[in-house]
């Protein structure tokens, strides 16, 4: 038993050890960390994180596998914080692109999809006029006597099957004395 835990011990330590793992933990130059697209109207920004202070990053917005983006252009740092905006975006359905250009290897960027909804679109007229107030008013009254006529069979049915059942114990009691 402990040479098999040994053996496991040795396998995870390797494993832990070798540079495809060790390269994972460390953080990629290059990628934005975040990225977050806010819209408001007609107008759209987007806002993301690079991993190095005050590095250039560019932003842009496109048709979904569009052969060039509609708008695209530097990003304003704040520190590893980056934002651009767009005015004037058209209703549609789009996607947002930013990339950080830190000159390491791996360079690769973030999507994400956002819609422009249709400037003052109407909003639909509610299917009730007059929307009720207090308890409902159900009818109150009593039920018609036609509904519980189903109930009144089942109930019978119900009975008779049970009687049915009661006399063929009794029989099959009788005939074994």
């Amino acid at each position: 038993m402990r040479r098999v835990l040994a053996a496991v011990g040795v396998a995870a330590g390797c494993v832990l050890l070798s540079p495809v793992v060790a390269s994972a933990a460390e953080t990629p130059t290059g990628n934005p960390t975040s990225m977050k697209v806010t819209v408001s109207g007609s107008t759209v920004t987007i806002a993301g994180t690079c991993v190095t202070s005050g590095a250039k990053a560019e932003a842009g917005y496109g048709v979904h596998r569009g052969h060039e983006p509609i708008d695209t252009g530097l990003m304003k740092a704040n520190g590893k914080k980056q934002s651009i905006t767009f005015t004037g975006v058209r209703p549609g359905n789009y996607e947002a692109a930013m990339y950080c250009h830190e000159g390491g290897p791996g360079s690769a960027g973030v999507v994400r999809n956002f819609t422009v909804g249709k400037p003052g679109k109407p909003k639909p007229a509610p299917q009730v006029a007059v929307k009720p107030q207090g308890a409902p008013q159900t009818g109150g009254g009593p039920a018609d006597e036609e509904s519980a006529a189903p109930a009144l069979l089942a109930g019978g049915a119900i009975a008779l099957v049970g009687a049915g059942g009661a006399v063929a114990l009794r029989r099959r009691a009788a005939a074994r004395r």
